[in-house]
Protein backbone atom coordinates (compact mmCIF):
# COMPACT_ATOMS: atom_id res chain seq x y z
CA UNK A 1 0.00 0.00 0.00
CA UNK A 2 1.51 3.33 -0.97
CA UNK A 3 0.90 7.01 0.74
CA UNK A 4 0.53 9.88 -1.23
CA UNK A 5 3.74 12.01 -1.10
CA UNK A 6 3.42 15.58 0.17
CA UNK A 7 5.16 18.44 -1.90
CA UNK A 8 5.75 22.00 -1.44
CA UNK A 9 7.59 24.17 0.57
CA UNK A 10 8.04 23.38 4.48
CA UNK A 11 6.85 19.72 3.82
CA UNK A 12 9.19 16.61 3.59
CA UNK A 13 7.92 13.79 1.35
CA UNK A 14 6.06 11.02 3.58
CA UNK A 15 7.45 7.54 3.72
CA UNK A 16 6.01 5.20 1.26
CA UNK A 17 5.00 1.78 3.31
CA UNK A 18 6.23 -1.64 2.55
CA UNK A 19 3.40 -3.86 1.49
CA UNK A 20 3.65 -7.05 3.38
CA UNK A 21 4.52 -10.29 1.05
CA UNK A 22 2.99 -13.67 2.22
CA UNK A 23 3.36 -16.75 0.36
CA UNK A 24 1.31 -19.64 0.84
CA UNK A 25 2.95 -23.06 0.04
CA UNK A 26 -0.16 -25.54 -0.02
CA UNK A 27 -1.29 -29.11 -0.66
CA UNK A 28 -4.97 -30.29 -2.37
CA UNK A 29 -6.10 -29.72 1.67
CA UNK A 30 -6.25 -26.04 0.97
CA UNK A 31 -7.31 -26.32 -2.54
CA UNK A 32 -11.24 -25.69 -3.48
CA UNK A 33 -13.02 -29.18 -4.88
CA UNK A 34 -16.18 -31.21 -4.91
CA UNK A 35 -18.31 -29.17 -2.07
CA UNK A 36 -15.86 -26.69 -1.32
CA UNK A 37 -15.71 -23.93 -3.31
CA UNK A 38 -13.23 -21.36 -3.63
CA UNK A 39 -14.85 -19.01 -1.61
CA UNK A 40 -15.00 -21.16 1.15
CA UNK A 41 -11.20 -21.79 1.10
CA UNK A 42 -8.87 -20.00 4.12
CA UNK A 43 -6.63 -18.74 1.42
CA UNK A 44 -9.62 -16.47 -0.24
CA UNK A 45 -10.19 -15.77 3.36
CA UNK A 46 -7.35 -14.29 4.06
CA UNK A 47 -7.17 -12.15 0.82
CA UNK A 48 -10.71 -11.04 1.99
CA UNK A 49 -10.05 -10.23 5.35
CA UNK A 50 -6.01 -8.39 4.61
CA UNK A 51 -6.51 -7.02 0.61
CA UNK A 52 -3.57 -4.46 1.46
CA UNK A 53 -1.32 -7.50 1.15
CA UNK A 54 0.14 -9.17 -1.79
CA UNK A 55 -0.47 -12.62 -0.81
CA UNK A 56 0.82 -15.19 -3.59
CA UNK A 57 -1.16 -18.38 -3.46
CA UNK A 58 1.42 -21.52 -4.21
CA UNK A 59 -0.80 -24.25 -4.10
CA UNK A 60 -0.62 -27.21 -5.82
CA UNK A 61 -1.95 -31.01 -5.54
CA UNK A 62 0.31 -33.44 -4.73
CA UNK A 63 2.61 -31.14 -2.86
CA UNK A 64 5.25 -32.76 -1.02
CA UNK A 65 8.78 -30.96 0.34
CA UNK A 66 10.97 -31.78 -2.24
CA UNK A 67 9.15 -28.38 -4.05
CA UNK A 68 10.75 -26.55 -1.38
CA UNK A 69 14.30 -27.51 -2.82
CA UNK A 70 13.72 -27.79 -6.50
CA UNK A 71 11.12 -25.73 -7.54
CA UNK A 72 12.72 -22.95 -10.12
CA UNK A 73 16.26 -24.01 -9.34
CA UNK A 74 16.84 -25.26 -5.99
CA UNK A 75 13.40 -24.20 -4.32
CA UNK A 76 13.87 -20.43 -5.56
CA UNK A 77 10.18 -20.23 -7.05
CA UNK A 78 8.76 -20.67 -3.37
CA UNK A 79 10.75 -18.01 -1.78
CA UNK A 80 13.77 -15.97 -2.99
CA UNK A 81 12.20 -14.78 -6.40
CA UNK A 82 9.29 -13.18 -4.37
CA UNK A 83 10.99 -12.17 -1.19
CA UNK A 84 8.13 -12.89 1.10
CA UNK A 85 8.08 -11.51 4.41
CA UNK A 86 5.88 -14.77 5.93
CA UNK A 87 5.86 -18.18 4.45
CA UNK A 88 2.61 -19.98 5.27
CA UNK A 89 3.62 -23.41 4.65
CA UNK A 90 0.83 -26.36 5.02
CA UNK A 91 2.20 -29.78 3.20
CA UNK A 92 3.32 -33.13 3.82
CA UNK A 93 -0.09 -35.61 3.59
CA UNK A 94 1.38 -36.38 0.46
CA UNK A 95 4.44 -37.85 1.16
CA UNK A 96 3.93 -38.75 4.51
CA UNK A 97 0.97 -41.61 3.20
CA UNK A 98 2.08 -45.34 3.08
CA UNK A 99 2.08 -46.82 -0.59
CA UNK A 100 1.71 -49.96 -1.93
CA UNK A 101 4.46 -49.51 -4.61
CA UNK A 102 7.95 -48.02 -4.24
CA UNK A 103 8.68 -45.12 -6.98
CA UNK A 104 12.08 -46.06 -7.26
CA UNK A 105 11.37 -49.83 -6.89
CA UNK A 106 11.64 -52.36 -9.98
CA UNK A 107 8.03 -53.24 -9.80
CA UNK A 108 6.66 -49.39 -9.55
CA UNK A 109 8.70 -49.40 -12.97
CA UNK A 110 7.38 -52.65 -14.53
CA UNK A 111 3.81 -51.33 -13.63
CA UNK A 112 3.89 -47.66 -15.01
CA UNK A 113 5.92 -47.65 -17.66
CA UNK A 114 5.36 -51.49 -19.54
CA UNK A 115 1.89 -52.89 -18.40
CA UNK A 116 -1.21 -51.65 -20.53
CA UNK A 117 -3.39 -49.25 -19.06
CA UNK A 118 -6.25 -52.02 -18.50
CA UNK A 119 -3.69 -54.45 -17.24
CA UNK A 120 -1.88 -52.70 -14.94
CA UNK A 121 -5.45 -51.48 -13.24
CA UNK A 122 -6.44 -54.71 -12.66
CA UNK A 123 -2.74 -55.59 -11.20
CA UNK A 124 -3.01 -52.41 -8.54
CA UNK A 125 -6.41 -54.14 -7.71
CA UNK A 126 -5.06 -57.24 -6.41
CA UNK A 127 -2.49 -55.69 -4.98
CA UNK A 128 -5.18 -53.51 -3.15
CA UNK A 129 -6.93 -56.61 -1.54
CA UNK A 130 -3.59 -58.57 -0.92
CA UNK A 131 -0.93 -55.92 0.43
CA UNK A 132 -1.24 -52.94 3.36
CA UNK A 133 0.38 -50.11 2.34
CA UNK A 134 3.53 -50.15 3.85
CA UNK A 135 4.91 -47.09 6.83
CA UNK A 136 8.24 -47.55 5.30
CA UNK A 137 7.26 -46.93 1.37
CA UNK A 138 6.44 -42.92 0.88
CA UNK A 139 6.87 -40.94 -1.61
CA UNK A 140 9.76 -39.14 0.25
CA UNK A 141 11.51 -40.38 2.85
CA UNK A 142 11.89 -38.71 6.27
CA UNK A 143 15.33 -38.26 6.65
CA UNK A 144 14.97 -36.85 3.35
CA UNK A 145 12.11 -34.64 4.54
CA UNK A 146 13.86 -33.19 7.24
CA UNK A 147 17.10 -32.25 5.30
CA UNK A 148 14.02 -30.71 2.58
CA UNK A 149 12.42 -28.21 5.10
CA UNK A 150 15.74 -27.84 7.38
CA UNK A 151 17.08 -26.29 4.51
CA UNK A 152 14.10 -24.45 3.60
CA UNK A 153 13.71 -23.18 7.10
CA UNK A 154 17.68 -21.85 6.67
CA UNK A 155 17.03 -20.16 3.55
CA UNK A 156 13.89 -18.60 4.57
CA UNK A 157 16.35 -16.82 8.23
CA UNK A 158 18.55 -15.80 5.56
CA UNK A 159 16.17 -13.52 3.90
CA UNK A 160 14.33 -12.52 7.30
CA UNK A 161 11.08 -14.78 6.07
CA UNK A 162 9.16 -15.81 9.10
CA UNK A 163 7.19 -19.04 8.42
CA UNK A 164 3.86 -20.18 9.82
CA UNK A 165 3.69 -23.95 9.80
CA UNK A 166 0.67 -25.61 9.84
CA UNK A 167 1.35 -29.06 10.92
CA UNK A 168 0.01 -32.37 8.46
CA UNK A 169 -3.85 -32.66 10.01
CA UNK A 170 -5.15 -35.70 11.96
CA UNK A 171 -6.42 -38.72 9.76
CA UNK A 172 -10.11 -39.63 9.80
CA UNK A 173 -11.38 -42.76 10.41
CA UNK A 174 -11.71 -43.89 6.36
CA UNK A 175 -8.41 -42.98 5.79
CA UNK A 176 -7.49 -45.12 8.76
CA UNK A 177 -9.37 -47.67 8.27
CA UNK A 178 -7.81 -47.59 4.36
CA UNK A 179 -4.25 -47.68 5.36
CA UNK A 180 -3.68 -48.44 8.98
CA UNK A 181 -0.35 -47.20 9.14
CA UNK A 182 -1.30 -43.70 7.79
CA UNK A 183 -1.84 -42.45 11.39
CA UNK A 184 1.48 -43.57 12.79
CA UNK A 185 3.13 -42.10 9.62
CA UNK A 186 1.45 -38.92 10.45
CA UNK A 187 2.76 -38.48 13.79
CA UNK A 188 6.53 -39.50 12.57
CA UNK A 189 5.96 -36.93 9.86
CA UNK A 190 4.48 -34.10 12.38
CA UNK A 191 7.26 -35.08 15.09
CA UNK A 192 9.92 -34.23 12.19
CA UNK A 193 8.47 -30.69 11.87
CA UNK A 194 8.27 -30.18 15.36
CA UNK A 195 11.92 -31.18 16.15
CA UNK A 196 13.18 -28.89 13.01
CA UNK A 197 11.11 -25.87 14.34
CA UNK A 198 12.36 -26.08 17.78
CA UNK A 199 15.92 -24.78 16.13
CA UNK A 200 14.81 -21.84 13.86
CA UNK A 201 13.53 -18.63 15.72
CA UNK A 202 11.62 -17.64 12.62
CA UNK A 203 9.25 -20.65 12.39
CA UNK A 204 5.93 -21.20 14.30
CA UNK A 205 3.86 -24.04 14.66
CA UNK A 206 0.57 -23.31 14.32
CA UNK A 207 -2.37 -26.46 14.86
CA UNK A 208 -6.11 -25.69 13.84
CA UNK A 209 -6.85 -29.06 14.61
CA UNK A 210 -5.63 -29.53 17.89
CA UNK A 211 -7.00 -32.31 20.36
CA UNK A 212 -10.44 -32.10 21.03
CA UNK A 213 -11.63 -31.43 17.51
CA UNK A 214 -13.12 -34.05 15.57
CA UNK A 215 -11.38 -34.61 12.70
CA UNK A 216 -13.90 -36.63 10.95
CA UNK A 217 -16.49 -33.45 11.58
CA UNK A 218 -14.81 -31.08 9.71
CA UNK A 219 -13.60 -33.51 6.89
CA UNK A 220 -15.35 -33.68 3.08
CA UNK A 221 -13.90 -36.96 2.51
CA UNK A 222 -11.38 -38.97 4.06
CA UNK A 223 -8.45 -36.55 3.16
CA UNK A 224 -9.71 -33.07 2.65
CA UNK A 225 -11.54 -30.79 5.27
CA UNK A 226 -14.74 -28.77 4.70
CA UNK A 227 -15.58 -25.06 4.63
CA UNK A 228 -15.58 -25.38 8.81
CA UNK A 229 -12.29 -27.11 8.45
CA UNK A 230 -10.79 -24.04 6.42
CA UNK A 231 -12.66 -21.43 9.31
CA UNK A 232 -10.71 -23.13 11.84
CA UNK A 233 -7.48 -22.69 9.92
CA UNK A 234 -8.22 -18.99 9.30
CA UNK A 235 -8.98 -18.29 12.60
CA UNK A 236 -5.89 -19.77 13.71
CA UNK A 237 -3.87 -17.83 11.28
CA UNK A 238 -5.69 -14.28 11.17
CA UNK A 239 -3.75 -12.97 14.75
CA UNK A 240 -0.60 -14.35 13.20
CA UNK A 241 -1.05 -11.48 10.40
Amino acid sequence: MQSTRAYGSGHKPQAIMKQKKIIIIADSVSMPRHGVAYEETWIHMLKREFPAYDIMDRTARGSTSTRLVTEGGGGADLLESYMPDIVILQIGMAEAAPRLFDKRGLEYALVSRYMPPRLRQRYIEYIKKRRVRSPEITDVAPEQFRKNITAFFERAKMISARIILIPILPTTDEYARKSPHAPKNVERYNAIYRETAALFENVTIVDPFRPGIDINAISIDELHINPEGSKLVFNALKPLL
